[in-house]
């Protein structure tokens, strides 16, 4: 350890003194919040902001995020973003008002008072509902706010019409009794969600003419509703259109048929196994998988009004790119609620992965067998079904512990 402090004063000696790397004047992040960041941390611990970029697609690094074995002092690269240019993604889409004049954090007491209830006019127009023990306790205090859940995460969907003079509730809510939809989507606001005195209806018709215009999901809806005033006894799905094996990723706008699909007459729900179906009448709740194209666009509404595909296997990550703030970031606390979200669906992932890939991360021998035998385990099916966690898997055992013993190498050097 003795000899990574020399080499850490090297490279950033070389930050300091390279000219022709690729960087860029950091006027978007404020002045005084980068001297406070500076007097709050010792001068070795401060990287400052983001300065330099990728030479591909903009997209905003820290100098420690270069691929080391590719950068020199001449040329710095960056993949974590296109993959080296591989990768091209179209700009973001502006936003469709009344969102874009809404969504900002600087305008005017209207605009404030709906970003502190943006995830309440989210959950006004959600099509699905959100599985998962939300910690409200992490907000008692003065702080800013945190969106905090235990367990697992996951998104359900109903049918289109409710059962048994039930209420009627997420995408339900744009079939039923539409001529009362805005006081019958502000009634039905669960109270966990938070108070409803603060939603103004003004907004709520806004917002819900905007989706009924701009969003796929909404349109079909609203097309399955036509259908069910004219034949009442009528059965249909709505299905929802998953990937294919093969299909070729789109990152242009979807159309409705592209993500929708009103089917009527003779169907088999095992034909559609990889999309979403959407009863007229039906008392279960689907679980929707993380993996699904609309599985974000369905649970936020308001991130996505155009019904943009989410994730899809295929599909590349791009940085924060020079002068297109992401707008999936820039929505407050419901941003911090979607980034929660799409985190469980990572992890979620990343275990299915290593539970469908023990033979290739673990081989048991015969000692292994031996530590079985003497825990107890005398019956051969339970051997060899433990299912082990790599190191490499963030959050996990062994993981932590390695982390542990790193930083408490780092304090033996650096001190506390």
């Amino acid at each position: 350890m003795e000899h990574v402090i020399p080499n850490i004063t090297k490279k950033r000696s070389a930050i300091a003194s390279s000219q022709q790397a690729s960087t860029l004047q950091c006027g978007h992040f404020d002045p005084d919040f980068v001297e406070a960041l500076k007097a709050s941390y010792h001068a070795r611990s401060y990287y400052g902001p983001p300065c330099y970029q990728c030479t591909h697609c903009s997209a905003l690094f820290w100098y420690n995020e270069r691929i080391g074995s590719s950068s020199g002092n001449r040329s710095i690269v960056y993949n974590n973003c296109c993959k080296g240019g591989k990768v091209r993604l179209p700009p973001y889409i502006p936003r469709p008002e009344p969102l874009l004049s809404l969504a900002r954090f600087d305008g005017d007491s209207i605009s404030k008072s709906f970003m502190q209830t943006i995830r309440q006019y989210n959950c006004l127009f959600a099509f699905t509902s959100m599985g998962a023990h939300i910690d409200r306790s992490v907000n008692d205090g003065h702080g800013p706010p945190i969106f905090k859940i235990c367990g697992q995460v996951h998104h359900r969907i109903g049918s289109l019409l409710p059962l048994n003079d039930q209420p009627p509730k997420f995408l339900q809510l744009y079939v039923y009794d539409t001529t009362h939809k805005v006081n019958n989507r502000i009634k039905y606001l669960s109270t966990a969600d938070g108070p409803t005195s603060s939603i103004r209806q003004d907004i709520v018709q806004e917002l819900s003419n905007m989706l009924d215009e701009h969003n796929p999901f909404a349109k079909k809806f609203r097309l399955a509703r036509e259908r069910l005033n004219e034949h009442t006894n009528e059965e249909f799905i709505i299905r929802i259109i998953g990937d294919r094996e093969g299909d070729h990723v789109q990152y242009n706008m979807p159309t409705t048929d592209d993500l929708a699909m009103l089917v009527i007459g003779d169907f088999s729900l095992d034909t559609f196994k990889r999309d979403i179906i959407i009863e007229t009448r039906n008392s279960d709740l689907r679980r929707i998988s993380s993996l699904h194209p609309a599985y974000m666009a369905l649970q936020y509404p308001l991130l996505f009004p155009y019904g943009e595909r989410g994730f899809q296997v295929g599909v590349a990550y791009s940085d924060t790119r020079v002068g297109q703030p992401n707008p999936f970031l820039s929505y407050g606390t419901l941003s911090n609620q979607a980034k929660v979200d799409a985190r469980a669906c990572i992890d979620e992932n990343r275990l299915m992965y290593i539970l469908n890939n023990q033979d290739k991360l673990r081989i048991e021998n015969l000692q292994g067998i031996s530590d079985a035998v003497s825990r107890g385990c005398i019956n051969d099916d339970k051997m060899g079904k433990t299912i082990v966690l790599p190191a490499s898997h963030i959050g996990g055992r062994r993981y932590m512990i390695q982390n542990y013993h790193d930083s408490i190498a780092i304090c033996r050097v650096h001190g506390n």
